[in-house]
């Protein structure tokens, strides 16, 4: 019988913010639950007219072997229009920014802007207490490489986390992420295009463990062929 987690409790645990002894977590940890959810995100996104409406890191259970699930899925249509509370301020905050009114419908490009929030969550231990986009804008890259330097620095970080290897992977988030959180809803990656990326970051990262030919991913091509924002504006 498997016994599952809330990721919210997962990151609370290893976020050092909240727990002041924690870590973020490794990136080969990020890419296994991101690829899960991922997949079952694809699985509800296979009908055109359905989105998961509510994700966040309390909507994730995750296993003993980080094998994580999505719950929560499909109540938002259940609820009464004339009942609405407003969402609390974490909750706010992993919705898309053109969804925030609870009024409105969710859509798929929205569970893509909250899987992007979720995955700069695993990769820094942080909940999001504010838009992230909004706060950081083209600086979210710099702002998760610090968290993680300052982990690193107290000895909390695992050690491999500085090498060559793990640069790239990290890269390799960030770039999926920054493509997820983008602000224009047609210019986010299908949850296709996402799994895609994730999978072929995790193919690199087992190639590479294997070789010391560290050649340029396929998820970059991926994410170069996306449409571009400037976040600067914000």
């Amino acid at each position: 019988m498997l016994l599952f987690c809330a990721l919210t409790i997962l990151t609370t645990v290893t976020g050092s913010r909240t727990s002041g002894g924690g870590k973020p977590l490794h990136w080969t940890s990020c890419l296994k639950i991101a690829e899960d959810l991922a997949t079952g995100l694809l699985y509800i996104h296979h009908n055109p007219g359905l989105a998961h409406g509510n994700l966040k890191s309390s909507n994730v259970l995750l296993g003993s072997d980080f094998e994580s699930c999505l719950t929560d899925y499909g109540l938002t249509s259940f609820r009464n229009p004339d009942s609405l509370e407003e969402p609390s301020a974490t909750s706010l905050f992993y919705r898309a920014p053109e969804c925030r009114d609870i009024r409105k419908p969710s859509t798929q490009q929205a569970d893509v802007f909250s899987f992007g929030v979720i995955l700069l969550e695993l990769l820094t231990g942080k909940t999001p207490y504010q838009d992230l986009v909004q706060e950081h804008g083209s600086d979210i890259p710099r702002w998760v490489r610090s968290v993680r330097e300052e982990e690193t620095e107290s000895g909390d970080e695992p050690a491999s986390s500085g090498n060559e290897a793990s640069e790239e992977k990290l890269q390799a988030l960030l770039h999926i992420a920054m493509a997820c959180v983008s602000l224009a809803p047609d210019n986010r990656p299908t949850m296709r295009e996402v799994l895609k990326m994730i999978r072929d970051a995790r193919a690199e990262a087992q190639m590479s463990s294997n070789s010391s030919d560290h050649s340029p991913g396929r998820w970059s091509d991926t994410v170069q062929s996306l449409p571009r924002e400037e976040h600067s504006s914000i």
